[in-house]
């Protein structure tokens, strides 16, 4: 397994895991990924001047993309969340064992997220709220159609026309054109399918 690029960091992985080739250096990260194609690449905070978080979403578009373990945090939720959203894998606080080091290493390597269980618990209570927030908007959307209009849409959806629309809902034919229209204009669409298939995105036809 190769892991980069941290100086402090590959001091402590040459004696933590003599099983590990190591190498280093921060420079030109998305380049150096693509040359010495690491397993892992470790970023040293301190050393990086409040660059790191970039790094860590540049190692995300870089070929081949490799697991980021972010070294020198402080092990707070706030902090780690913001880490693990910007991209990284794992994280290490700086007086992390010569053990952990080399654990962290091999865990993120295989493919897990190398948390402790408080943080573990702290990353599933984001993600919660960010499905509670998803769902908040979908809702909200949805306020945008009135029911009718929800209703003549889904009929729509079905490959109904106005016609067959007026007479499944008991209306005239001009209200469901004004309907059709109405909906047109607040979903900003001009044609019956574009309608369909904004509605099938918002989760709109369940």
């Amino acid at each position: 397994m190769l892991v980069g690029f941290g100086r402090l960091f590959v001091e402590c992985l040459v004696q933590a895991a003599p099983d590990l080739r190591v190498v280093e250096g921060h420079d030109d990260l998305v380049q150096r990924i693509g040359e010495e194609r690491p397993d892992v690449v470790t970023l040293d905070v301190a050393a990086l001047d409040g660059q790191a978080l970039g790094l860590v979403r540049a190692a995300g578009h870089a070929e081949p993309r490799p697991k980021v373990i972010a070294y020198g945090i402080e092990p707070t939720q706030e902090t780690v969340l913001q880490w693990i959203e910007a991209g990284a894998h794992g994280y290490l606080p700086r007086d992390a064992s010569l053990a952990e080091l080399r654990r962290t290493v091999h865990l993120v390597a295989a493919g897990q997220m190398a948390a402790s269980p408080e943080m573990a618990y702290a990353l599933f209570s984001r993600l919660a709220e960010l499905a509670r927030a998803r769902r908040r908007t979908t809702v909200l959307e949805s306020l945008i159609l009135t029911s009718r209009e929800l209703a003549v849409l889904r009929l729509i959806a079905q490959g109904l026309g106005n016609r067959e629309i007026a007479k499944r809902l008991s209306l005239s034919f001009h209200t469901v054109k004004n309907h059709v229209q109405n909906i047109f204009k607040k979903l900003d669409v001009t044609r019956r399918i574009e309608a369909v298939e904004r509605a099938r995105r918002q989760g709109w036809l369940e």
